[in-house]
């Protein structure tokens, strides 16, 4: 069940690969700011630190740290592929519960140029025209 969304990252960024990474949260009070959607994947960036990647800079006023990763060592080997690219970055797409454990979806993308969001926006509009024109 997803509990927040990362809304912005679909229209800032074109998604070229997902993945599914668990979140190795050390307090029960990170879990709990996010359960009650307090800490948001909105703003935020994955880098690769320590010798893993790592959740930097949640939506949440109140906390500002960084949360490992749990990924394969294939998946690490992939995304570090994608990254020698010139462009592309990693983010994380939501939070999610799967079970008790807290999992997030992460996006290799490419960020969009401005006329790209253009033509995203008039899709969006034509599709909301369409939509009205079945409902009258």
């Amino acid at each position: 069940m997803i509990i927040s969304k990362n809304k912005k990252a679909e229209f800032e960024y074109k998604i070229l690969e997902k993945f599914q990474a668990g979140l190795s949260i050390q307090s029960g009070n990170l879990v709990k700011l996010i359960r009650s959607k307090k800490i948001t994947p909105e703003n935020s960036f994955v880098v690769y630190q320590n010798n893993r990647y790592e959740a930097i800079g949640m939506g949440g006023s109140m906390n500002k740290e960084t949360i490992p990763l749990l990924l394969n060592p294939l998946e690490i080997k992939k995304i570090r592929e994608y990254k020698k690219e010139k462009g592309i970055t990693v983010v994380l797409l939501n939070f999610k519960t799967q079970g008790r454990y807290i999992k997030s979806d992460i996006a290799i993308a490419k960020g969009k140029t401005h006329g790209d969001k253009r033509q995203t926006i008039k899709k969006r509009d034509l599709d909301r025209e369409n939509q009205r024109g079945l409902l009258d």
